[in-house]
């Protein structure tokens, strides 16, 4: 999902045009995952600024309730995307995507980790009792092996390509067989000492099955009506409460059928909202797509926006009763996001790209 800027993304079918300078067609991007991206990123910026609202008090039962059912569309509709342009990666020598693709990932992970940590730490939303420096000190160095913020995506994506490319001459039939049985185990409750251990074994089916049966996600996304969109999200939503309301989910299979089940769901509102032009007051995609392709900054920086502004309301006494604090995660969604994007747009302007991506000289050409 997160790609070193400035390099293409995920090239789709050909247009009419040909390249001046080889003669040959040339690839056009893709609108629907950008837009896949940004609704993904959308919702876990939510999902974690109505978490860090509740623990501070306030009411906001509607969007968790939200937020859960949500749970079965974002992750897996994330790591399949990702998974869709790994294969670049996956065929190539571990020398270039150790080079290429995890010294990114590690780059930014050890970078933000710490980041993300002492802004815990220092509005007091470190989830440690009698949290100090000390223990800081002993979670970062530590982190590499066990990350304790929600940067746990890029750990899980980077064991996702690592994963990808030591299974590479195992059929593939085979590798999904055992990613579903895998991740409908973990899915079922596992609770390692990390969530990005129990992200990987959750999700693994998901980035193999975006890896592998890409060509059928971009078939399901140029074909897809309003009727198959209804009819996919209707389906996902019959699942997840059916599972929710009879208590399923703690039997191996059942939640991962509801995340299965996500996946086309998040596809077909994605491929739909990719197509909506734009008009005088809002923007072509509902403005997903353009998130889309800028998802790195507002990931890594959102939860320490969301915690820097309740900390901000919390010591100066600032309380929202309810219903109205139902709309505070909404606000700090809009900042968190805001925040990110500005970040990331006014980094490389300073000479600052090292914030969200290694030096170029580190890596390899056109990585």
């Amino acid at each position: 999902m997160f790609t070193p800027p400035g390099t293409p993304r995920h090239a789709g079918r050909s247009e009419p045009g040909r390249d001046a300078a080889v003669g040959h067609r040339t690839p056009v991007r893709l609108a629907w995952p950008d837009t896949a991206r940004g609704l993904a990123i959308g919702l876990v910026v939510l999902y974690h600024a109505t978490n860090w609202t509740w623990s501070t008090g306030y009411e906001v039962g509607v969007l968790r309730e939200i937020n859960e059912t949500l749970r079965s569309l974002r992750m897996p509709l994330f790591f399949a995307v990702a998974g869709m342009f790994a294969a670049k990666w996956v065929a190539a020598s571990w020398s270039r995507l150790a080079r290429g693709k995890l010294l990114y990932f590690a780059w930014v992970f050890v970078l933000w980790e710490p980041i993300s940590l002492v802004v815990r730490l220092l509005t007091g939303y470190y989830q440690v009792p009698d949290a100090d420096w000390g223990t800081l000190a002993h979670e970062l160095a530590w982190s590499p092996l066990i990350p304790r913020s929600e940067l746990w995506f890029i750990w899980t994506l980077a064991a996702f390509f690592v994963i990808a490319r030591a299974l590479r001459r195992v059929p593939v039939p085979v590798q999904l067989v055992l990613a579903a049985g895998v991740s409908g185990w973990a899915l079922a409750g596992w609770e390692p000492e990390t969530i990005a251990w129990r992200g990987t074994a959750q999700f693994v089916l998901f980035f193999l099955a975006g890896l592998h049966l890409r060509p059928l996600f971009e078939r399901f996304a140029e074909r897809v009506t309003w009727l198959w969109a209804l009819g996919a999200v209707a389906v996902w939503l019959g699942i997840q409460v059916t599972v929710r309301e009879l208590d399923l989910a703690g039997v191996p299979g059942f939640y991962l059928l509801a995340n299965i089940a996500g996946v086309p769901a998040g596809v077909a509102v994605s491929a739909l909202a990719s197509r909506a032009p734009g008009t005088r007051y809002l923007p072509r995609s509902l403005g997903l797509q353009w998130l889309g392709a800028r998802t790195l900054p507002v990931f890594v920086t959102h939860t320490s926006v969301v915690l820097a502004l309740l900390s901000v309301l919390w010591r100066n006494g600032i309380w929202i009763p309810a219903p109205q604090s139902q709309w505070l995660p909404v606000a700090l969604w809009v900042a968190a996001i805001a925040v990110g994007l500005g970040l990331g747009s006014l980094a490389p302007r300073i000479g600052a790209r090292w914030l969200f991506a290694p030096p170029r000289r580190l890596t390899d050409s056109g990585g």
